[in-house]
């Protein structure tokens, strides 16, 4: 994939400037940081930031944090976006007892990944739902959505296809199967 040929500005905001200083100095030596970057919580999932400090980020905090610095650089068409795909013990295979026990084949996952000029990019680590084209349904937001917002979007997506599928168990149970998943 072509990733454009995009500088940071490291006087384009404190982002750029703290990246700058790493020697992150271009949208593609971003990428390929987060990309080596291990997946793992921050500490609070919903400020992005924290990968500078933690070294460590969800699909979430990494996506935000490139669509972060796209807008304090003007870069046009570094977007952020929420996905969904099914999660299940095909793709998972270590699910298997958690989803059986709920009495439950799977359950639809939100994902976070960027779409840059048109191509879906996902840092999140070597294997991406995106690149398996298991993307069932997505919408953009901006960094501040990975919160609050993000879970708000997804129990709602969750409802929908639970209601759709008949399937017969509340959504707070349903939710925390996913959590345990």
């Amino acid at each position: 994939m072509n990733i454009p040929n995009l500088s940071i500005d490291p006087k384009a905001g404190q982002l750029s400037a703290i990246l700058y200083s790493k020697e992150i100095t271009s949208l593609q030596n971003l990428l390929d940081w987060l990309l080596g970057l291990p997946y793992g919580r921050n500490s609070d999932r919903t400020d992005y930031t924290l990968i500078l400090k933690e070294n460590k980020g969800t699909c979430s905090t990494k996506h935000a944090l490139v669509r972060a610095v796209a807008i304090e650089n003007n870069w046009p068409d570094v977007d952020l976006y929420i996905g969904f795909f099914f999660m299940d013990s095909n793709i998972y295979p270590r699910l298997k007892d958690i989803l059986e026990k709920a009495g439950l084949e799977g359950i639809p996952e939100a994902h976070t990944f960027l779409v840059i000029d048109g191509n879906y990019v996902d840092v999140t680590s070597k294997s991406s739902p995106i690149e398996q084209g298991m993307i069932i349904d997505e919408m953009d937001i901006e960094p501040e959505g990975i919160g609050d917002l993000k879970e708000s979007i997804h129990k709602g997506f969750i409802a929908d296809w639970a209601e759709e599928e008949k399937i017969n168990l509340p959504l707070d149970q349903i939710w925390a199967t996913r959590e345990a998943c």
